[in-house]
């Protein structure tokens, strides 16, 4: 799955950048390297004080951008020569990062099929 998300390239996933993966006494330790997302993720945005609250209409931009992408992640119409869909099973404001523009981007694809 890491080798497939490395080479995927669709405008609401986080791009991965690189992985690792060690193999020790508390078993394997994995750890990905994804792009940098300056405005954090959409939890902190909701859930914390200290940053300013989103303009509403930041806020249903953000939903939008994140519920398109959940319905099922494709590359039909991205102008890559493959037809996959991916079907992200873990969403949460977690999980969910934005750009520098406030456009979303999934994470954490530990349970993507």
């Amino acid at each position: 799955m890491v080798q497939f998300l490395g080479v995927l390239n669709h405008p609401n996933l986080a791009k991965l950048l690189g992985y690792c993966s060690i193999d020790g006494e508390r078993g394997i330790q994995r750890l990905l390297v994804c792009e940098y997302m300056p405005n954090r993720s959409l939890e902190d945005h909701l859930f914390n004080r200290v940053l300013n609250p989103l303009p509403w209409i930041t806020r249903l931009q953000i939903m939008l951008g994140a519920a398109q992408a959940r319905i099922g992640l494709s590359t039909r119409g991205t102008g890559s020569p493959v037809t996959y869909i991916v079907i992200y099973r873990d969403f949460k404001s977690s999980n969910v990062l934005l750009d520098e523009d406030f456009k979303p981007k999934h994470s954490d694809f530990g349970l993507a099929r």
